[in-house]
């Protein structure tokens, strides 16, 4: 069945150090259906503000090999990233009481930003209309579909117009339903956004997946409040790349100095304000034998004081590293050597940093809502997101090198049995196949 696979999110994506967690969606749908051809025939899908458009697959193909470079995704081992190597000296670094503010490692530069942004092949768009339109009369009265594995253009419905024009069967993959039920956790218009999201997807889609039961509880009961069509919904969680399944490779001796890590965009949502209240009794729990706390990830909006904070505090700056465009295989390393990932978030739609950690063998201390309940599987320490006292507990005891209650957690972590990526589109591709009937 020919899949017009809409990739306009990944196509840009060069400019980025590091993927995001739906980076990571959209690059493995083309990995697996562009790069590898394991699904039949393909049409590389990117909307433009003039058009949506196809692109040879000759070209989409060169261009992930680019990201894969760009991402760092063709090294062997961490020890092959200097960027790792570095954050690796940060955390390993005593506390100095006389330091403001975190330490902050950030990757890019934007000479090095501007470089990427030529490498796309931007005079293949000139010809994407025409391409789009053979191919869709080359595959008319046939079976086939069309993909889009991230939210992007999803809040202008008039760049969907064409699935209707050409009886197209349309399959989403909606991440979260978080702007619309939360908006204070979000930026200003992103409710509004969303929602535009949410109606493009109930008017078009022939097939729903989303990557957890939490999401599913959470878009259905939006689109039923806004007595909008509800379609068809399968449930496929994420999956994680390979550098957090153990494979044998060698790995860079990890920093000697005890850590835990916090992994995700620098967002209200995330709780840190509440964690960096946390880190401030674990300090005056353990002095100068506290850990340190790494952040890892972009800083996005509404996080004024948690900036501030980053960026001025003498009492937690000491204790801080903040880092940005980590590669997976850093991020791999960094994780495995960690005393725990800490994720403390208020909401999330799967929270992929908890399965890349349990992957790992590494204990995850989470907070206790639906979805980290739901993916965890009992394998996690799940804590009230506002239970501070229970929170510097467990940190504390979690820190000592002989720690009881950390090898309780990991013994827990190494039985996860995390979901592959091949796996994950192997059984969306399943749900699509059978919108119709072709059983693949």
């Amino acid at each position: 069945m020919p899949v017009f696979l809409d990739l306009t999110r990944i196509s840009s994506r060069l400019l980025r150090g590091a993927p995001t967690g739906i980076d990571r969606v959209e690059y493995a749908y083309a990995e697996e259906l562009v790069a590898k051809e394991k699904y039949g025939p393909v049409v590389p899908v990117i909307t433009t503000p003039l058009a949506t458009g196809a692109i040879p697959t000759d070209t989409m193909r060169a261009h992930l090999a680019k990201i894969e470079a760009g991402w760092l995704r063709d090294r062997a081992s961490a020890a092959d990233d200097p960027f790792y190597m570095e954050l690796k000296d940060a955390i390993d670094r005593p506390a100095d009481p006389r330091q403001s503010g975190a330490r902050r490692l950030k990757r890019q530069n934007r000479r090095q930003v501007a470089a990427k942004s030529l490498q796309f092949p931007f005079r293949q768009i000139a010809g994407a209309p025409r391409l789009m339109r053979r191919s869709l009369a080359e595959t008319r009265g046939k079976d086939r579909c069309y993909f889009h594995g991230s939210h992007t253009q999803l809040d202008k419905p008039d760049r969907f117009a064409w699935l209707a024009a050409n009886a197209m069967p349309a399959v989403f993959l909606i991440h979260d339903a978080i702007p619309v039920d939360y908006p204070e956790f979000c930026s200003p218009g992103s409710a509004a956004r969303h929602h535009a999201r949410l109606e493009t997807v109930s008017t078009r889609a022939s097939l729903l997946i989303v990557n957890s039961s939490a999401t599913e509880i959470a878009v259905t009961r939006y689109m039923q409040a806004q007595t909008w069509r509800v379609p068809p919904i399968e449930v496929v969680h994420l999956a994680v790349d390979r550098w957090f399944i153990g494979d044998g490779s060698p790995e860079p001796a990890a920093p000697e100095r005890p850590y835990f890590v916090c992994v995700g965009t620098i967002e209200p949502r995330k709780n840190l304000n509440f964690l960096f209240n946390v880190w401030r009794g674990v300090v005056e729990a353990l002095g100068p034998a506290a850990p340190k706390l790494v952040l890892v990830g972009r800083r996005g909006w509404e996080n004024e004081n948690i900036v501030d904070i980053l960026e001025r505090s003498t009492e937690l700056g000491p204790h801080l590293v903040e880092v940005a465009d980590l590669s997976d295989l850093g991020l791999s390393a960094l994780l495995k050597g960690a005393r725990a990932l800490l994720a403390p978030s208020l909401v999330e739609g799967f929270s992929l940093p908890v399965a890349e950690a349990l992957a790992l063998g590494t204990p995850a201390i989470a907070s206790d809502i639906i979805v980290h309940r739901e993916i965890a599987d009992e394998r996690a320490l799940l804590i009230d997101p506002i239970d501070g006292v229970a929170w510097v507990k467990a940190i504390v005891a979690m820190t000592a090198k002989e720690s009881p209650l950390r090898s309780q957690w990991a013994d827990r972590a190494r039985g996860y049995q995390p979901m592959r990526w091949d796996v994950h589109v192997e059984r969306a591709m399943a749900a699509i196949a059978r919108l119709s009937g072709t059983g693949r």
